[in-house]
C-alpha cells in the first residue's frame, strides 16, 4: 500500500505535467482510429468508399494516411523549436479536425476520403513527433515512463475502437463506419482544443533555449506545483542549464556524435513494434478467431482482443518505472515472437489447429506483446537524444515506423486469407525477426529507469562523464538568469 500511496501523490503533485500533455494525446487516439482502419480492420471492401474500386486504387487511398504522417512528422520536427507547443497543436487539431469533417460529409467519396487521409496522417504524425518531444521535456522522472507508455496506450484504444465499430456498424449496413468515426472524432477533437487550450503548459527546455529563464523557473514551478521556487525547481533547472551547455558543442547531424547508435536502438524497437502488431499478423487472427467463434456475417474477434488487451495492457503501464524498460521490452519481444514462430510452425505442418489451443496461444500473445513490445519503444524517443538532434531523430524513426508498415500492408493487401496456407509464413515472417531484435535489444538496450532526461540522453550516447560523480548542482550558480 505505502508504494501505490506513494506514486498516487506523486502523480497528484505533478498532474500538470501529464495535462499539459492531454490535448496531444486525444489527437493521437483519433489519429489511431485511422490507423485501426487499415491494419486492424477485415471488413475493408464493405465500406461504402472501397467497396466500387480496384485494389490498387484502395490501397493507394490507405497509404496516404502513413504518406500524411511522415509529411507531418518532419514538418513537426522543423517547427517544434520555432513555435511554442500551444500554436503548434493548433495546426494538429485543425487538420484532424478537417479530416473529421470531410468523413461526415462525404463518406462514399473516395476523392474526398484519400484526402482526409492524408490532412488526417500529417495531424497525427506533428501531434506524435511533439508529444514525444514535450513529453520527455516536461515530465520528472518517476513519471516519464508511465506517462509515455501511456501515449502508446491510448493510441492502441484508438485503433482497437475502429476494430469495435467496424463490424457492428456494418451489421446492418445501414451507416458507413468511416460517417461514425467522423462524428465521434470531430466531437473529441473539440474537447481536445478546449483542453489543450487551458491546461497546456511550455516546456522549460525550449523556454532556457530560447533565453527565457525567469519563465522557466515559473513554468518549473506550475508543472510541480510549487509555490515558491524550492531547491529542487533550482537543481531542475540547473541540470537542464547544463544539459544545453552539453548539447551545444554537439553538431545538428542526426549521424554525428555517435547518434547513429541511439536511432539504430529505437529504430529497431519501432521495428518490432510494428512486426508484433501489423496488417498481415492482425489478419491472420482476426479470421482464425472468426473461424473458431463460427463468425460467418461480420467478425468480432478485433472487439475480444480489443477488451483483452485494454484490460490487461494498462498493469503493464506501471510496470516501466518499478521494473525498468530494458527488460520488459526484450522480454516481451522475445515471447512474442517466439509465439508467433510456434504457431506458424504449427499451421506450416497443419492446417487443423485445436479451437481451444488457438483462442489461448492468441490471447497469450495479445497479453505479452502488450507487455513492452510496444509499450517502450515510446519511452525510448523521448529521452535517447541529444536537444540539438532530438526533433530530427524522432522524425527519423517514426518514418522507419511507417514505412514499415506500408511495406506489410502493400505485401499483405493481395493475400487471401481464407487460405490457411499462407497463415505459416505470414507469422514465421514476423516472428523469427522479433526473436533477433530481441536479443539484439537485450545486449545494447540502456537501463534508464529513474534518470534525468541529461542522465537518459547520456546513457543512450555512452557518455559517462554524467555519472562521475553524484554530486549535486551548485544552486546558488543559477543567479545569472536572463531577464
Amino acid at each position: 500500500m505505502g508504494g501505490c500511496t506513494e506514486w498516487c501523490l506523486l502523480s497528484r503533485k505533478n498532474k500538470m505535467q501529464t495535462n499539459s500533455l492531454l490535448g496531444g494525446i486525444a489527437t493521437l487516439a483519433l489519429g489511431g482510429v485511422f490507423v485501426g482502419s487499415t491494419i486492424f480492420n477485415i471488413h475493408l471492401r464493405l465500406q461504402g468508399w472501397a467497396s466500387a474500386e480496384t485494389e490498387a486504387v484502395v490501397l493507394f487511398v490507405i497509404i496516404l494516411f502513413y504518406v500524411g504522417a511522415i509529411i507531418g512528422s518532419f514538418i513537426g520536427a522543423v517547427l517544434v523549436d520555432r513555435l511554442e507547443k500551444l500554436a503548434l497543436s493548433r495546426f494538429y487539431f485543425v487538420g484532424m479536425g478537417i479530416a473529421c469533417i470531410l468523413q461526415v460529409i462525404a463518406p462514399t467519396t473516395i476523392i474526398v476520403i484519400g484526402f482526409a487521409r492524408i490532412i488526417a496522417g500529417a495531424a497525427f504524425g506533428m501531434a506524435y513527433l511533439i508529444v514525444l518531444v514535450h513529453g520527455g521535456e516536461v515530465l520528472v522522472r518517476e513519471l516519464r515512463g508511465v506517462t509515455m507508455a501511456a501515449v502508446n496506450y491510448i493510441l492502441f484504444v484508438g485503433i482497437l475502437s475502429h476494430g469495435a465499430i467496424s463490424p457492428i456498424v456494418l451489421s446492418n449496413y445501414a451507416v458507413q463506419p468511416v460517417r461514425i468515426v467522423g462524428i465521434i472524432g470531430a466531437m473529441c477533437i473539440l474537447i481536445a482544443v478546449a483542453i489543450g487550450q487551458f491546461m497546456s503548459f511550455e516546456s522549460p527546455v525550449y523556454l532556457v533555449r530560447k533565453n527565457r529563464d525567469i519563465e522557466a523557473i515559473r513554468t518549473l514551478m506550475k508543472l510541480r506545483m510549487e509555490t515558491a521556487e524550492s531547491s529542487e525547481i533550482r537543481l531542475a533547472f540547473v541540470d537542464i542549464k547544463s544539459m544545453l551547455q552539453e548539447d551545444s558543442y554537439t553538431s545538428r547531424r542526426i549521424l554525428a556524435d555517435g547518434n547513429w547508435f541511439p536511432l539504430l536502438l529505437t529504430s529497431m524497437g519501432k521495428i518490432a513494434a510494428v512486426l508484433s502488431f501489423n496488417a498481415a499478423v492482425n489478419h491472420v487472427r482476426l479470421t482464425v478467431l472468426d473461424k473458431v467463434f463460427n463468425l460467418e456475417e461480420y467478425s468480432i474477434s478485433a472487439v475480444i482482443i480489443g477488451a483483452f488487451r485494454i484490460t490487461f495492457g494498462i498493469v503493464f503501464l506501471f510496470t516501466v518505472d518499478k521494473y525498468g524498460r530494458k527488460p520488459q521490452q526484450a522480454l516481451s519481444t522475445f515471447l512474442s515472437g517466439t509465439l508467433l514462430l510456434a504457431m506458424g510452425v504449427v499451421y506450416l505442418i497443419t492446417e487443423h489447429v485445436y479451437r481451444n489451443a488457438v483462442l489461448a496461444v492468441f490471447l497469450i500473445y495479445d497479453l505479452i506483446a502488450c507487455a513492452g513490445v510496444t509499450l517502450v519503444p515510446d519511452i525510448h524517443l523521448s529521452e535517447a537524444f541529444p536537444t540539438t538532434k532530438k526533433h530530427m531523430s524522432i522524425a527519423v524513426v517514426l518514418m522507419v515506423e511507417n514505412v514499415a508498415q506500408v511495406i506489410i500492408l502493400a505485401i499483405d493487401f493481395w493475400y487471401d486469407y481464407t487460405d490457411p496456407e499462407i497463415y505459416g509464413p505470414v507469422l514465421l515472417a514476423c516472428g523469427l525477426p522479433m526473436v533477433m531484435i530481441s536479443v539484439f535489444l537485450y545486449q545494447m538496450l540502456p537501463e534508464t529507469a529513474k534518470l534525468s532526461l541529461r542522465q537518459t540522453r547520456a546513457v543512450f550516447a555512452r557518455n559517462a562523464e554524467v555519472f562521475k560523480s553524484d554530486q549535486k548542482p551548485d544552486c546558488d550558480s543559477v543567479g545569472g538568469r536572463s531577464h
